[in-house]
């Protein structure tokens, strides 16, 4: 049986972090040295359930505006999205609006549902100049998960690509309940 692959967009402004949060799941390593994503890089987990294998596909999609056209074009046949934020810069959270639009106007699912997601507030080790309370609002209006994270230390790192692996999970095997993220954070 052939493993289904399931496409996992990390997006949002340069600078955020995207790179290491992926960086800390995939690899289990952060670096200090800033190298931003020119157009995009992809990482692949594959993960075994009761069910069968999957394989999750994640897109660290760069956040320069001269990217734009490509990110379109790798939005298509998405199936769950990360939009990161830097909790030490609030211009970041101030453009989830408009990250969140974008990938609305170019993606829906074939039940013309948007995609399943989270909103993550990344650098949760520095001081915060972003409340709490506005990322957790954000999240509700938008209907996305939202957590707060450090890929320095991996604060919730594994729990974010649990959620998308178990979102995933759902949809590859008709699982009707949401105890998969229980089982791949065992894992």
């Amino acid at each position: 049986m052939s493993k289904q692959t399931f496409k996992v967009l990390v997006l949002g402004p340069p600078n955020v972090g995207k790179t290491s949060l992926v960086q800390r799941y995939t690899q289990g390593v952060f670096e200090e040295k800033y190298n931003p994503t020119i157009g995009f890089d992809v990482s692949t987990e594959e993960l075994v359930f009761p069910e069968g294998e999957m394989r999750l596909a994640i897109m660290d999609l760069g956040g320069q505006e001269s990217f734009d056209d490509l990110r379109r074009r790798l939005f298509q046949g998405a199936h769950y999205v990360i939009i990161v934020y830097d909790l030490t810069d609030p211009s970041t959270f101030s453009e989830i609006p408009t990250w969140y639009e974008t990938l609305c106007n170019e993606v829906c699912l074939p039940t013309g549902v948007f995609l399943p997601g989270s909103i993550v507030a990344n650098k949760a080790d520095l001081a915060k100049r972003v409340d709490t309370d506005r990322g957790k609002q954000m999240a509700k209006l938008l209907n996305l998960d939202y957590f707060e994270a450090s890929a320095k230390s991996g604060k919730n790192v594994s729990e974010i690509f649990a959620r998308a692996a178990s979102q995933c999970h759902i949809r590859a095997f008709g699982v009707k309940d949401d105890t998969t993220t229980e089982l791949i954070m065992r894992s």
